[in-house]
């Protein structure tokens, strides 16, 4: 069966509710394009391990260290924390 799904003017897309009754809430897709077929494919549940999650954010936080000035050490003393 074929479904018309329309893209608006900021790039998102709408599709009909058929569609969207047979897709799981929650879970996440990739969009697969070929040629004029656009294919949903389900990944993960999006839920990360512990290991993951920390490589991730060693992974920001590797991105940012060389960025940033960072804070001075009187900044993270208890005393000025509430100033």
């Amino acid at each position: 069966m074929t479904h018309i799904i329309k893209v608006n003017e900021h790039g998102d897309l709408y599709l009909p509710s058929e569609v969207l009754v047979k897709l799981q809430p929650g879970t996440f897709y990739s969009l697969e394009v070929q040629g004029d077929i656009l294919i949903l494919r389900p990944e993960r549940s999006g839920v990360l391990s512990p290991e993951e999650k920390a490589a991730k954010w060693r992974k920001w936080a590797a991105s940012h260290s060389a960025n940033s000035p960072g804070l001075p050490d009187e900044a993270l003393r208890r005393e000025n924390i509430y100033d």
